[in-house]
């Protein structure tokens, strides 16, 4: 089996290097393709994936290239983690929302709006070639917001083998389990939404609902506020765990003080460290050690304090996802994991072709979700705006149309006004006009 990664100069890209050798029998892995536009970036991570490559079993072939036919070709996954414009234009997405007091977050909001601008274009190129170069190959979509792009090759490609990842609902997983002292196999999260919009409705472990002993037991815990910023008494209100995102939904007044009395955006700390990184990995001796570093610094400085007795490794859900993915597509073995991918019947009250991320069953070849049941009315409310902003921001990008793209930001949840929207939007052509759509 061939893999493709795209983006594969990505500094998530050895994690998920060293996953896919923990399948390397299994799967019969025979060759890891990595493609990256940035010949020096992909040079730098290539010393790093040497070095871990050296744990494997000797027979799989890695190889690096900037010709995307090339990666792509013969390949029976390919794995889009692409970054449009890179941490500079990232940046841009988080500041200028903050010009007009509307928070900047680079998958929600006004953020997240002109990163999806920028990339989804990107991105159609790859789907069409990959159609044309390899159709029959699964396309995982890694790249940001996952959400949007994983609708975007939907609804505007040939594409129908497409799959989106996210490690928000993973992760989220992987801390509850903890908090249980329990297997991960052990627990179901019964989770519902789109990406970066979504609830836990209940989790089960032994055939029980757990879940109201759980809201019981935070509601009282200092550290669950310390670390989710929820107070453990806002998800007992809504009888459901939120996704940490919806900090930024449920709690827009404080999340826009505190980024605006923040020195640097997250945008900007990421950015440091990665030419940090890349300055390290160009000068020293010793790669593995210097990446294993950047790793241990960048989950630090995401989360900095934990719940007693709970880990998690930066990147560790991305990872975990994916591997469960390829192999219940591949092996037929049959893997849940909870992904971005078409609604069908899953949440009722919203359309099929509707991209949803949803517990979603993988055999080989052949992918399911699986229904949520009921859900509040309120959180399907929810749903709706943030889907029908999705729908007006990809068919603004598909038609080149400044009214529609403008439509559609005056509907995201974060955006206060028409007027505000238009500020936005006319902040972002000026300092990304190539990307954008003028007026008129």
């Amino acid at each position: 089996m061939k893999i493709s990664i795209l983006g594969g100069g990505g500094t998530r890209t050895p994690l998920l290097l060293k996953g896919l050798l923990s399948l390397e029998e299994e799967l019969e892995l025979e060759e890891l393709s990595f493609m990256d536009m940035d010949e020096q970036r992909l040079l730098l991570v290539k010393r790093v994936l040497d070095e871990i490559a050296k744990e494997g079993k000797g027979k799989l072939r890695l190889t690096y290239t900037q010709d995307i036919r090339e990666s792509i070709r013969e390949a029976s996954f390919v794995i889009c983690a692409i970054r449009v414009g890179g941490e500079r234009l990232r940046i841009i997405d988080e500041r200028v929302p903050l010009r007009f007091g509307v928070f900047g977050q680079e998958t929600t909001g006004p953020g997240g709006f002109s990163m999806a601008v920028r990339t989804i274009p990107r991105v159609w190129e790859i789907t069409n070639l990959l159609a044309e170069v390899n159709p029959k190959a699964w396309f995982i979509n890694f790249t940001n917001p996952s959400g949007v792009v994983t609708q975007a090759i939907l609804g505007y490609s040939s594409l129908k083998k497409v799959v989106g990842i996210c490690d928000a609902p993973s992760s989220i997983h992987k801390v509850i389990a903890q908090f249980l002292n329990k297997k991960e196999e052990e627990v179901f999260t019964d989770y519902f939404g789109l990406n970066h919009f979504g609830w836990i409705k209940g989790v089960y472990v032994d055939g029980e609902d757990v879940l109201p002993s759980i809201l019981e037991l935070i509601k009282d815990l200092p550290d669950f506020e310390r670390i989710t910023r929820f107070p453990g008494e806002f998800s007992a209100l809504i009888k459901m765990l939120p996704n940490p995102y919806l900090y930024y939904y449920y709690f827009k007044e404080e999340a826009t003080k505190d980024l605006l009395r923040a020195e640097r955006t997250r945008g900007e700390i990421v950015e440091e460290m990665n030419a940090k990184l890349f300055h390290s990995l160009r000068e020293g001796s010793n790669p593995l050690s210097i990446y294993l570093d950047y790793i241990k610094e960048r989950e630090a400085s995401f989360m900095p304090g934990r719940l007693k007795g709970i880990a998690l490794a930066e990147g560790e859900g991305y990872i975990d996802v994916a591997l469960k993915v390829i192999k219940g597509l591949a092996k037929g073995d049959a893997e849940v994991a909870i992904v971005n991918t078409r609604n069908l019947t899953a949440i009722s009250g919203l359309e099929e072709d509707d991209v949803v991320e949803v517990p979603t069953l993988f055999r080989k070849d052949f992918l399911r979700p699986l229904s949520a049941g009921k859900i509040p009315a309120e959180s399907l409310a929810m749903l709706k705006q943030l889907k029908e902003y999705e729908r007006l921001l990809i068919e603004g990008v598909a038609t080149s149309s400044y009214s529609t793209l403008l439509h559609a930001l005056t509907l995201n949840p974060w955006v206060p006004s028409y007027h505000i929207a238009k500020k936005i939007l006319d902040a972002f052509i000026e300092e990304e006009q190539e990307y954008f759509p003028h007026p008129g």
